[in-house]
């Protein structure tokens, strides 16, 4: 089920340090994804799973020094069951969650959002791309929805992979998103290999470009970042 741990982290739970959780596996198959491990059954197979009491022995002891602690993967709302009992033991040790999801599942969201104090859900293409990956954009709309009239803090993120996200994605995007507190536009990454290994090809966006990508998304959304 536990498949990775990072003791500190600065980056993945916005203004805290944070540890991270991975689980194994995902319904998606997005070509631009780097956690490959984590998604390919031939490759999670070879990974072993960490015991729950390693994780919360290790939590314990940063207990002062990390404020939260992030369930990613992978999808970690694949795993419903072990979400819903392992994340109180966790809120239990005095720790803030944050869960990071796909937004596939909104039903599952909404069962956690009560244990929970932030959410991420990714956005990562035109709703009529979706099917290319395995997706359904209606779930995923479901589930900003759902964020959007809940009290947990939350953000929308768009990795800027040029072959999903252009200039003609986001104002179609845009307006799809109106009235979300915050949107994340990040850079795509593919130093460390990709689903599709085409995709190792492509050039990320510059930080000019990026830059002028969220101009485009800012007048439907409260506020837009460029991480």
């Amino acid at each position: 089920m536990i498949k990775g741990f990072i003791g500190t982290s600065l980056v993945d739970y916005p203004g805290k340090v944070a540890s991270v959780i991975f689980t194994g596996g995902c319904n998606l198959r997005c070509p631009f994804c780097y956690n490959v491990d984590l998604v390919l059954p031939e490759r999670l197979s070879q990974l072993s799973d960490i015991p729950e009491e390693e994780i919360l022995k290790k939590l314990k002891n940063r207990k002062g020094f990390v404020d939260g602690v992030v369930f990613t993967g992978g999808e970690p709302l694949l795993h419903k069951d072990f979400v819903k009992h392992f994340i109180p033991k966790v809120k239990e040790l005095g720790f803030f969650v944050k869960i990071d999801t796909n937004g596939m599942f909104p039903e599952r969201l909404r069962d956690v959002l009560p244990m929970v104090d932030f959410v991420a859900v990714d956005v990562k293409a035109t709703p009529q791309r979706y099917p290319e990956f395995g997706g359904v954009w209606e779930k995923v709309k479901r589930s900003i929805e759902l964020l959007k009239t809940s009290e947990v803090d939350y953000e929308v993120r768009i990795t800027a992979v040029p072959v999903f996200i252009n200039e003609e994605s986001l104002k179609e995007i845009g307006p799809k998103l109106e009235g979300v507190k915050r949107v994340v536009l990040q850079k795509f990454v593919n130093t460390r290999g990709t689903l599709d290994p085409s995709f190792q090809g492509v050039h990320p966006y510059t930080k000019q470009e990026m830059e002028e990508l969220a101009k485009l998304l800012r007048p439907y959304v409260k506020a837009v970042l460029v991480r």
